[in-house]
Order: structure tokens, then C-alpha cells, then sequence
């Protein structure tokens, strides 16, 4: 047997040197504690600067050229065509009966721009850098990229001003490429070293650069879950929920969001399945448990980057070429340093580099998943392992998977052993949600489930006992292989 033991800017690498490349989220903390916009926009004096249909461009402390006042607002309004009038948001406050100010201002190194709100603390305003030199793009697509987010904040503030930091940033970033397909500059975000090297931390992390990379949830969002139109009726109902509630809302319970969560989990394993450019996105990391099946069977039990909230880790298993076997996952999961249990997901995928079929089980402590078909239909195999519950023991922000971290969430350990051809019909658990052994491909968005009991922990009981579960709440389709083996970077 193998054993296998906010402050804003706050990240840097290049090109955006030396920061997050938004302040927007800056300056809402500074308003959340009291102090005031960080930066208190001009009185605008009459004739100043340059208007055009929607928008007011001026500098701010910059004297603007008439060629970049130009510049500037032709390009809002490109983008105001795209997001108000194609994609449908409501336009933002106040452009009823004025235009929407954008300032061109001196921000220096790493910051792209930001969207705040005028000193009457609604109307939302953006500034763009007037230096785009640094950044690797033309001043023409950094403007270009720059404000498709900007101004999506300035759309987001007419919804829920206090909407979550990370969603309101991976939105934005999903937005870029919504109205600027071509210019791509989100990729940074899925590059080595960066969101697809730390899967392990928390969706709802806002650290200054995670939540930039968690762009890939609305992308995958639209892509799989009813196109670009998802984003906006998620937005819609922000004024009465926040993410991820608003989630768990739309797809129709706690449930049916675990469920997509799971199918975006195993995409992103498995070459980033059913994505417009996932092919030019960094590969998940992963632990590679053995270069062939006489490595099984293997405990595992990490000391260190566990998953935290709705993150996960990724475990791949060498299998038999011809040999048919089934997979079978004996799983303990720990507390957090409190004492509190915690909600684990735990999935077995079997592919075959086209199809795919997983076998999942949730608990609180101890589980077994077991899925056949290897060695004969299924030649590749992985084990995932999340946390559902909100209360791991950390702060999400402040666990980054950097060696500096003091807390960190709760242990597991699991042994994955082969066993004889034949999947069981019960793959065991009273848990909430079982495999389908449906055999799914990309194309099925998958079904709905009715919400369970809900008590202090915001994610249902799976030992409630109400809605335990029904092929309606089950695990989605995946598909694809195309992940390539590698190790992670020292942080």
C-alpha cells in the first residue's frame, strides 16, 4: 500500500505589476467602513471635457487630448451598445436623465480603472488609467477591456451595490469577453500559477486576485447553463439574494447547485469540457497518485492545501489498461479546530477521454463511493474531494494555499482501493446526493432538486431526511480528457 501523506491592490504578477487591476472593491470597503469614497470625484465644470450619446468623458487631474476624450467615449459607447442594448441590462443610475461620467486618470502601474459612485452616493462613475503602456496591450484593447468591466461595476451598483466582492470581480471579468471576445486578456487569470494552480480555495474568496479567476464560474455559467442570458437573471436577483444563495436559488435548491457544482469541478479536470477556449487555460492542479495500478491500493491524507468552501482538491488514479475493475473510495473526513463537522463531497469520475460517469456520496464523516467500468469502458480515473458548509474553521480570504497560512481547513483521509468489475446498484451513504451510472455527456445541463432542511448551517443536512435525494437531484454530465500531468509551483 502507497501512503500519500481587503485591501486592494494585494497581488502581483505580470503584466499587471503590482496590483489587482480594479480598485472598485477598495473603495466599497472604504464606504462599508465609513469613510467616504477613497477618491472624491471633480464637480464638473460646464463645456469641460468631451459628450457624447450616453457618456461624459473628462480628465481628472490629467489634461485629456481631444484624441483621447474621442477615443475614450467611442469606446463606452461600443460597450454601452453591447451590455445595455444587445445584452439587455438596466442601464445604470441616473443616465434617465444625464450621461455616465468617465474620467481619465493618472493610476499608475497595475490598475486598469475602477467604478465608484458621484458624492450624492448613487451615481456610479468609472475611471480608466490614462497609461496603458504596461499592461501588454494595445492602449486600444486595454481601454477596450477596461471598460467592459468598469462599466459592468456601474451596471452592478443598480442591482445590489453590496453585492459580494467576488462575484460582482468574476462577472466583470466574464463581461470582458462578452463584449471583446477577441482580445482575451482574462487569460492571465487562468495562467500558470494563478486560479487554476489554487482550486483548493474558496469560490467566495477575495483576496485581490482570486476572485478575478473565479471569472471561469459565469463563464462556465453561460457556456453550459442557458448562455450569456444566465448572468443577467443571476443579476436580476441579486436585490434579493447574494451569491452563492442566488444560485442555489436558481437552479432550484441547495441540491441542485451542489450538482453544477460538481459538473463544473470535473470540466475543469477533464480539459476544461464544453468551454470556448479552455484549451488555452493552465490544466487544474492535481496529485498524481502512482504512475500505474499496481500503486493501488493508496491512502491519502494531504497536510496541507485541503479544499475550503465550494473548492476542492483533484486526485488522479493510475488503472489497469484491460483489466476490469470498479474503483472504490473508503473516505474519513475531519472537523474544523472547534470541533464542528463539516459537509464533504466525494466523487469517483470514470473517462474515457470522450464520455464520462462519476459515482458521488456527501457526508459529515465517513463514506464509501464505489464506480465500475475501468480497465474496460473507463481508463482514467479521479477522485474529488470538496467542502459544502460555509464553516470550515478559516477565513476564506485569508487562506491562500500560501505557506504562511496559521489556519487551514479541516483534514480527510481516504483509501482507494480496485475491486471486482460489477458496480453496485447502491453505491452506499444516506446522503443527499447518489451516481446516476447515466453514462453523460456535455450536452445534458442536468436536473433540478428540491431544497433540504435547512438549520444554523447555511447548506443543507444530508441526514435531514427530507428530499434525500431522487435521480432528479443527481450528478451531472461531463466529458472530455485533456489535462496535462504536473506538479504546483512552491507559492
Amino acid at each position: 500500500m502507497l501512503l500519500v501523506a481587503f485591501a486592494v491592490p494585494a497581488f502581483a504578477l505580470a503584466p499587471h505589476d503590482g496590483g489587482a487591476p480594479c480598485a472598485t472593491a477598495a473603495l466599497r470597503e472604504a464606504r462599508l467602513a465609513g469613510a467616504g469614497p477613497a477618491i472624491e470625484p471633480p464637480l464638473r465644470a460646464a463645456g469641460d471635457g468631451l459628450d457624447t450619446e450616453h457618456f461624459h468623458i473628462e480628465g481628472y487631474d490629467y489634461d485629456a487630448t481631444d484624441e483621447e476624450l474621442a477615443q475614450v467615449g467611442a469606446i463606452f459607447e461600443a460597450v454601452w451598445v453591447r451590455e445595455i442594448d444587445e445584452l439587455g441590462y438596466a442601464p445604470p443610475y441616473g443616465t434617465d436623465t444625464g450621461k455616465f461620467t468617465v474620467y481619465i486618470e493618472r493610476l499608475g502601474r497595475g490598475l486598469y480603472g475602477y467604478a465608484d459612485v458621484e458624492r450624492d452616493g448613487k451615481t456610479p462613475y468609472v475611471s480608466v488609467n490614462s497609461d496603458m503602456s504596461w499592461t501588454g496591450l494595445s492602449t486600444q484593447a486595454a481601454l477596450e477591456v477596461t471598460a467592459a468591466h468598469e462599466f459592468f461595476h456601474g451596471v452592478q451598483f443598480g442591482y445590489d451595490y453590496w453585492e459580494p466582492t467576488w462575484w460582482m470581480e468574476a462577472s466583470s471579468v466574464w463581461m470582458e469577453e462578452q463584449v471583446y471576445d477577441d482580445i482575451d486578456d482574462y487569460l492571465y487569470y487562468l495562467s500558470d500559477d494563478s486560479w487554476p494552480d489554487y482550486v483548493e480555495i474558496s469560490m467566495t474568496a477575495e483576496n485581490g486576485w482570486h476572485e478575478y479567476g473565479e471569472g471561469i464560474w459565469p463563464m462556465y455559467l453561460s457556456a453550459i447553463h442557458g448562455g450569456e442570458g444566465t448572468i443577467k437573471t443571476l443579476w436580476e436577483a441579486a436585490a434579493t439574494a447574494d451569491a452563492p444563495g442566488v444560485f442555489a436559488d436558481h437552479f432550484g435548491g441547495s441540491e441542485a447547485f451542489e450538482a453544477v457544482l460538481l459538473d463544473f469541478h470535473v470540466r475543469n479536470a477533464l480539459g476544461y469540457a464544453g468551454y470556448e477556449e479552455g484549451a488555452d487555460w493552465w490544466p487544474v492542479y492535481r496529485t498524481d497518485l502512482g504512475s500505474d495500478s499496481t500503486a493501488l491500493p493508496v491512502t491519502v491524507t494531504p497536510d496541507e492545501w485541503r479544499p475550503d468552501y465550494l473548492g476542492v482538491n483533484y486526485f488522479r488514479l493510475p488503472m489497469p489498461e484491460s483489466t476490469p475493475s470498479s474503483v472504490e473510495v473508503a473516505f474519513t473526513g475531519g472537523t474544523t479546530e472547534a470541533g464542528d463537522k463539516v459537509r464533504w463531497m466525494v466523487s469517483v469520475v470514470g473517462t474515457d477521454g470522450t464520455t464520462w460517469d462519476s459515482a458521488t456520496e456527501l457526508t459529515r464523516d465517513t463514506t464509501t463511493v464505489t464506480l465500475g467500468g475501468f480497465g474496460s469502458k473507463w481508463h482514467e480515473a479521479w477522485v474529488l474531494v470538496g467542502i459544502l458548509s460555509e464553516n470550515t474553521g478559516v477565513s476564506h480570504d485569508a487562506y491562500d494555499s500560501a505557506l504562511s497560512y496559521t489556519k487551514e481547513p479541516p483534514e480527510f483521509t481516504f483509501t482507494a482501493t480496485l475491486g471486482p468489475p460489477e458496480t453496485p446498484e447502491d453505491t452506499g451513504g444516506d446522503t443527499a446526493a447518489t451516481d446516476t451510472a447515466s453514462d453523460d455527456t456535455a450536452e445534458d445541463t442536468g436536473g433540478r432538486g428540491a431544497d433540504c432542511c435547512k438549520g444554523d448551517d447555511p447548506s443543507p443536512d444530508p441526514d435531514c431526511g427530507c428530499n434525500g435525494g431522487g435521480e432528479e437531484a443527481s450528478l451531472l454530465a461531463l466529458f472530455a480528457l485533456a489535462a496535462a500531468a504536473r506538479r504546483r509551483l512552491a507559492p
